[in-house]
């Protein structure tokens, strides 16, 4: 099991995107954890043809924490399925989805919550990517972070989208284990290219989805996708986009058991 943190320093470079398509392309059972604090809660209004959250996510985890229950067989129950990439797609594989927040005041309480479910889902068959949104002044929760196999902020390959991504890069690499933290380049370059904005940065590229505005918004549309969709420019990207996530997130763990 791994555990795959997305979010982003500022603007709007596709986070939600990102860690949806993502999570339909991932090749191993997965689980999306809508974690953005502003609880926007695209997922649900879009993919998932406009569900309610009012039934599950996040909130349940917080009660079981409270309750001190056992946080492994209340992930699974707060999950949904995700409806697959294509109407024919017929692989066993199953991604889930927990949506997010309901309640502004819930989100501060829930960072105490991280490090006790990402401990009792270590041994869980399936991968965790978890929607963490924009970082904030405060940057994303600590326990999450530290325990995380990859943290990516994502971004887009211009200036505007580079520019104000260093203060917020700097405290992730220094609260997450090292050699973890990375960037997701979206549209690589437009106009910089993946190996000149690691150097610039100092950390590397984890991947770089396409740039494909029209198939990146039919993700924020209700399922099924169009057949075709998983051949798009986007979808051949995100599917090599989790094969190089997960190769990395196995080395680190090989690198720490090592240690």
């Amino acid at each position: 099991m791994s555990v795959l943190v997305l979010a982003s320093a500022s603007g709007a470079p596709g986070v939600t995107t990102t860690s949806l398509g993502l999570a339909l392309a991932w090749p191993r059972d997965c689980v999306l954890v809508d974690a953005d604090r502003s609880a926007a809660h695209a997922v649900l209004a879009g993919y998932l043809s406009g569900q309610t959250a009012a039934d599950g996510g996040l909130p349940v985890l917080l009660q079981a924490h409270r309750e001190r229950l056992p946080l492994g067989p209340a992930l699974r129950g707060a999950a949904r399925p995700l409806p697959p990439l294509a109407p024919t797609e017929s692989d066993a594989r199953r991604p889930t989805f927990v949506s997010g927040f309901t309640h502004l005041g819930s989100i501060d309480l829930f960072e105490s919550v991280w490090p006790a479910l990402l401990e009792s889902v270590r041994g869980e068959p399936f991968d965790l990517i978890v929607d963490a949104g924009r970082t904030g002044h405060h940057g994303l929760p600590a326990g999450l972070v530290a325990e995380a196999d990859a943290v990516a902020l994502v971004c887009r390959a211009s200036l505007a989208s580079l520019v104000g991504l260093r203060p917020h890069l700097a405290p992730l690499v220094e609260a997450s284990a090292p050699g973890r933290t990375g960037l997701i380049l979206v549209g690589p370059g437009r106009p910089y290219g993946a190996a000149e904005v690691a150097e610039q940065f100092g950390v590397p590229v984890l991947a770089s989805p396409a740039w494909d505005p029209a198939s990146a918004a039919a993700l924020a549309e209700p399922a099924p996708l169009d057949r075709r969709w998983p051949r798009s420019p986007l979808g051949r990207s995100l599917t090599q986009a989790s094969e190089a996530l997960i190769g990395v997130m196995s080395t680190q763990q090989a690198s720490g058991a090592a240690r």
